[in-house]
């Protein structure tokens, strides 16, 4: 089998696997010597074709590596975006995904990038550092949180050699916290069993059970009401209600664990801002404070929590309604799983407009609403 063949299989395998990757997070890769392969942005690795992957030349993503950008942030990644455009062989109408340079960076043939719900359950807990360091020893490299793009290409680089020095090997896993995990290897089946491992790692001695999550169709006074209001403006509203909304719709305080967002991922589906309104009101207050959501904001609301209700999700198409409902499903299964490692830890506000205002975010939201 041709290395690209195994490239497509095992980002098959990962990317059906919604434990493993929701809507179209997390990216692959393969590199040789000259040329590396990698997942284009916003393109979701389920059922990935050859089509799907950008090639690049190593030895110019190796000249962004060493490049001094612009202090300002916006500036700076408009650079690297132009940089990165540069080293691509083909195709030239897709574009790579932003963690690129990452995967050119780790030591490995293959690098499988996923945000699995149990990994995150424990990068988006308060507890993370030390569980890892417990957890794992020496088998891996922990990074804090850093702002998505060459900034966190610079950390990792850092943390990478650092690493190399203490440990005289390649780190062949690197969780980010608020995000997920690396993952590198020079087979498919030493990808799968690192895998492994670190899901028996994370779970063992522990609960790590979750409400039933299987949604079924909910209506109710103020789901008609946000339905309503939201299709004079051509958006399609979805309620449903299962025992995984119920754990988290019951009141004020369970939905504060839910409130705001653990990874870029959410902020790319649902936005950074949610909705919740209180049992039993009327269709006129619903709609008031749906207005007043957006004023506040400057966006509708995507994700609405009816207090001992249902989750309502609304959107411009289906595609797009279906993954913000997979994606926010998934929020409150990483909250659950967080309180196994002292609750959960959101993005700050200031990570928070970081990814709110990047280019490379809106991008990726266009291409997963065009499919």
């Amino acid at each position: 089998m041709s290395d690209l063949k195994q490239l497509i299989e095992i980002s098959r395998y990962y990317g059906d696997d919604p434990a493993y990757v929701i809507a179209g997070g997390g990216n692959t890769s393969y590199k040789d010597e000259q040329r590396l392969w990698i997942k284009a942005s916003g393109i979701p690795l389920a059922g990935i074709e050859k089509s799907g992957f950008v090639c690049l030349s190593r030895e110019k993503l190796g000249k962004i590596e060493l490049a001094s950008y612009s202090e300002d942030s916006v500036l700076r990644e408009e650079q690297v975006k132009s940089d990165m455009q540069k080293a691509i062989i083909s195709p030239e109408n897709l574009r790579p995904s932003v963690e690129t340079s990452l995967h050119n960076l780790i030591d490995f043939s293959f690098v499988v990038h996923t945000h699995p719900t149990l990994v995150n359950g424990l990068m988006c807990s308060n507890h993370v550092k030390a569980e890892v360091e417990s957890r794992f020893a020496s088998d891996a490299l922990y990074v804090e949180y850093t702002d998505p793009g060459f900034i966190l290409f610079k950390e990792v680089q850092e943390r990478i050699l650092a690493y190399k020095e203490q440990f005289g090997k390649a780190p062949a896993i690197i969780f980010l916290q608020n995000h997920g995990v690396f993952v590198g290897a020079d087979s498919l089946e030493e990808i799968r069993a690192l895998y492994e491992s670190i899901m028996e790692r994370i779970g063992s001695g522990l609960d790590v059970s979750i409400p039933d999550s299987e949604a079924e169709v909910y209506e109710s006074e103020a789901s008609l009401a946000i339905e309503n209001h939201f299709a004079s403006r051509g958006f399609i509203s979805k309620a449903v209600r299962c025992a995984l909304v119920d754990h988290f719709s019951d009141s004020m305080e369970q939905y504060q664990k839910i409130a705001w967002p653990f990874s870029p991922d959410i902020i790319v589906y649902c936005k950074s801002n949610y909705l919740f309104i209180g049992e039993h009101l009327e269709a006129e207050l619903v709609q008031a404070a749906c207005e007043q959501f957006e004023q506040t904001h400057g966006y509708y609301p995507k994700v609405i929590i009816e207090e001992k209700g249902g989750l309502i999700v609304i959107e411009e198409n289906e595609r797009s309604v279906k993954n913000v409902l997979e994606v926010y499903l998934d929020q409150m299964k990483i909250s659950v799983l967080s309180e196994n490692f002292g609750g959960p830890h959101f993005m700050n506000p200031k990570q928070i407009r970081f990814i709110d205002n990047w280019e490379v975010e809106h991008y990726r939201r266009k291409i997963a609403k065009k499919g």
